[in-house]
């Protein structure tokens, strides 16, 4: 798996994703749209040639993106 440089914003659309909340709502603690959420994790996806939201979460963990913190 490659390696991937993230925006700070596509760190927090990921960290929020690790914690479990949906793309709507990560969408609205944002204030961005769902679809802008999504293009986010697509293109987080794409670049480290990843085909589900569960290695992207995995991805995530591994790299100790995920904070002990409650959602």
């Amino acid at each position: 798996m490659k390696q991937l440089t993230l925006t700070e914003r596509q760190k927090e659309v990921l960290a929020l994703l690790v914690k479990g909340n949906t793309m709507r709502e990560v969408a609205t603690i944002l204030k961005i749209s769902p679809r802008t959420v999504a293009f986010h994790k697509h293109r987080m996806m794409s670049a480290l040639e990843i085909t589900s939201s569960s290695e992207l979460i995995l991805y995530a963990i591994r790299r100790s993106m995920l904070r002990a913190s409650s959602r």
